[in-house]
């Protein structure tokens, strides 16, 4: 059984628990965890969900388990489970905070190079992983292969990779 905290729409926590699959009360909000890992090539390490979760592709994301207050300590615990990658706080970065009906969805980046055969996949969640463009990606979601949400997320972050250029280009 996986508990849930619930949270305020300001982010607070109430001290109240769900069990993970039960309704969220209204007015009371769960966060999520999401990272798009991206390569020197400007490619996105993205999973392919096991069958039995829904058999689509997506990042790596989940929920924050209860008494887990730092986000960003979930979001390694997550990248650990589901591809076996060990990262540190330091490397990922928040870049969001997208709020949805009744979750709060925190937004990290990671840059990473890793080989996929070097990932440790955990079978009861990810069938596969592989580097995508984001043309890949957007084929997959107009086939409505692609996590929707996760696609609004992508664009969040090449919107930032965007960004990040052109200031590292008007410094040379």
């Amino acid at each position: 059984m996986e508990l849930l905290e619930l949270y305020d729409s300001d982010l607070k926590p109430t001290g109240q628990t769900i069990e993970r699959g039960q309704p969220i009360p209204k007015g009371l909000m769960i966060p999520i965890v999401a990272v798009f890992i991206y390569n020197n090539e400007g490619k996105y390490l993205i999973q392919k969900v096991a069958a039995r979760k829904g058999n689509y592709y997506s990042t790596t994301a989940g929920h924050v388990q209860a008494g887990e207050r730092d986000f960003t300590v979930s979001m390694l615990r997550e990248i650990k489970e589901e591809i076996g990658l060990s990262v540190t706080k330091s490397e990922l970065k928040l870049l969001k905070i997208r709020r949805y009906n009744y979750k709060f969805t925190l937004l990290y980046m990671l840059k990473s190079n890793v080989p996929i055969e070097l990932l440790k996949l955990q079978p009861e969640e990810v069938e596969s992983a592989q580097w995508m463009s984001r043309d890949e990606i957007e084929l997959l979601c107009k086939d409505g292969l692609f996590n929707k949400i996760h696609y609004q997320l992508l664009l969040d972050c090449e919107e930032r990779l965007s960004t990040l250029h052109l200031k590292t280009k008007n410094r040379s």
